[in-house]
């Protein structure tokens, strides 16, 4: 696995540097420029100045990714096809951790070369020739930049892979393969929650968390009689007391690792306690209160989340994002009381599509007919 990040701020930044450049080139040969500049100012004959585009525009691009966090387009794809960076395990939060680093590399790199050249440009630059001065800022800086950012880079993650892999307790390759499995506590629209021991997720004992939560040997499929039966033993309460249905299934990105996420229903809320569990109920309202300041653990925050888009999107729209209801932007309410006989696949990231791309979207139609033939380019179905 790797992350695309970087790699879509760089596409993205010579595709529009280039529409820019076309369109000066077009108004130079149009005669648009002289409206802004003189005549004896403009030379045909010396080189474009590429970087004064480019700079200025990836600086630009760097800046929207790192406001958008994990709601940028190759962020959201990313989730969708592959999980949450708390799903994919350690490996997956390193991946997320250095992808926002090299946004972050890029953007200060940008930005100096921006200022560098731009500055150089207004004070010192005259539009005759390119002198020795010219070419070491215009050229020699950027590469000079580059070749330095590389060299850091290898650095840092040589230094990083030798750490963790001298450390066999944070080293993927040095766990014993395993399977995790995650119950929802659910009665009517209400959650049952505890504090986090750190058995999972970054230890932080000042979080909510689910208390059912075991770690078995490595399976390829836990069935949903199964995940009862191990629910009813570790819980201690009686199977006719609770339904049970699967949720969705995530994997590390180390593939040792899967975690199973259940959704477990409680005739009423009395039976938890005679169960071996400790917590509180918590409403949505107060669920929602949670959540908004982080209170949650980072893997129950990705399941609430999956859990309420995919809820959303199959009460609003069909799997082809078309609307159910003809009103434009309406949103049903969200109600988790039933949950368990709904039919709906929490497991098929289609719907996770749907909430992403839909009839109430702009310029859907023309977004969805792109996506087909990216999809069918890349051999990728939803």
């Amino acid at each position: 696995m790797s992350c695309n990040l970087i790699q879509s701020i760089c596409l993205k930044t010579l595709g529009y540097s280039v529409v820019i450049m076309l369109i000066i080139a077009v108004a130079y040969v149009r005669g648009f420029v002289s409206i802004f500049y003189s005549d004896d100012v403009i030379n045909l004959h010396i080189p474009y100045l590429t970087i004064l585009i480019l700079g200025p525009v990836a600086s630009v691009l760097c800046g929207i990714a790192i406001l958008k966090g994990d709601t940028a387009e190759v962020c959201r794809m990313c989730i969708i096809r592959h999980g949450n960076a708390s799903e994919r395990g350690f490996l997956g939060q390193i991946f997320r951790q250095e992808s926002q680093f090299q946004v972050r590399l890029l953007l200060i790199l940008s930005v100096a070369v921006s200022v560098l050249s731009w500055s150089y440009y207004s004070l010192f630059y005259v539009n005759v020739n390119i002198n020795g001065t010219d070419a070491f800022i215009y050229n020699w800086v950027p590469v000079i930049f580059y070749s330095l950012s590389i060299v850091y880079l290898g650095l840092r993650y040589f230094s990083l892979w030798g750490y963790y892999y001298n450390h066999l307790e944070m080293n993927p390759r040095g766990s014993e393969p395993g399977s995790t499995v995650r119950y929802i506590i659910l009665t009517g629209d209400n959650v049952f929650l505890t504090r986090s021991d750190g058995y999972y997720d970054v230890p932080d004992n000042n979080r909510f968390d689910t208390p059912a939560v075991l770690r078995l040997p490595y399976a390829k499929e836990i069935s949903r009689e199964r995940a009862k039966e191990v629910f009813g033993d570790i819980s201690n309460i009686s199977e006719d007391n609770y339904s049970m249905r699967f949720m969705y299934k995530s994997t590390d990105v180390s593939g040792l690792n899967n975690i199973y996420h259940f959704i477990c229903c409680l005739e009423n809320r009395e039976v938890i306690s005679s169960s071996r569990y400790e917590g509180k109920w918590y409403s949505l309202s107060q669920l929602q209160r949670l959540l908004y300041n982080r209170d949650l653990t980072p893997m129950l925050a990705t399941e609430i989340h999956r859990l309420y888009t995919i809820t959303m999107a199959w009460k609003t729209y069909d799997s082809d994002g078309r609307r159910l209801y003809k009103i434009k932007n309406y949103r049903p309410n969200f109600r988790l009381n039933g949950i368990c006989d709904w039919d709906v696949d929490f497991n098929n990231s289609r719907w996770l599509e749907v909430a992403r791309l839909n009839e109430d979207k702009p310029f859907y139609r023309f977004r969805k007919l792109f996506q087909r033939r990216q999809n069918t380019s890349e051999g990728y179905k939803a």
